[in-house]
């Protein structure tokens, strides 16, 4: 893949991105829907991915190519899912907060539906506030693999090599500041079989060696 090749289709993965939120949002039953993250604070980029927060409603997981179910990763009460989709050809990781109805929301988010009561703290702070859910079981590991390879090579292209490698040495990868694209195909080919998210988590490694 060549360096513009890749980034035009960095740029209409970010596109659709956007497109894809305006679209979910209206067809989510639920009292409130928030945006945090990269993308309410401002701070996003081309690469960023969408952390929703849902109050009593259930986020949209039809059409998602996997689910992480982590409840300790989100509220007591309430819980946490993440989700891949397909979009612009590139994964789209969706964090989906599943908030009670009493607690208060976190002050950096952006509501987009329905109204609520933002709190003193941000997001993590929240969180710590709240308390976490109860830890479930481990997730499925070839669907861990596949969740965590983008935001590693996420960590790649926006020159965090010391986060890429720890999340390559956490999924059983070998890695020094010198291979690390090269360890993050390797970690792909191990995870092997034929899970339709592999062929994406494959083309955006192919955008991030690119750029």
């Amino acid at each position: 893949m060549t360096p513009a090749a890749a980034r035009a289709l960095l740029t209409a993965y970010a596109s659709a991105r956007d497109e894809w939120l305006t679209r979910t949002v209206p067809t989510l039953d639920a009292q409130s829907i928030w945006l945090v993250g990269s993308l309410a604070t401002g701070t996003a980029d081309d690469w960023s991915d969408l952390d929703l927060i849902v109050v009593e409603g259930t986020p949209a997981l039809a059409g998602s190519l996997l689910t992480i179910d982590l409840p300790a990763n989100g509220p007591a009460g309430g819980g946490y899912l993440g989700a891949m989709y397909e979009v612009a050809g590139l994964p789209l990781w969706v964090d989906w907060y599943l908030w009670p109805r009493q607690a208060a929301i976190p002050r950096e988010a952006r509501p987009l539906a329905g109204t609520g009561t933002q709190g003193p703290r941000d997001l993590s702070a929240t969180l710590d506030h709240l308390g976490c859910g109860e830890p479930g079981p481990p997730p499925d590991p070839q669907a861990f693999a596949l969740a965590m390879l983008p935001l590693a090579a996420k960590h790649l292209a926006r020159g965090n090599l010391a986060a890429a490698a720890g999340m390559i040495a956490m999924l059983g990868g070998a890695v020094d500041d010198n291979n690390i694209a090269d360890a993050l195909y390797d970690v792909l080919a191990q995870v092997g079989g034929n899970h339709p998210a592999v062929s994406l988590v494959h083309r955006q490694l192919a955008v991030v060696s690119a750029l």
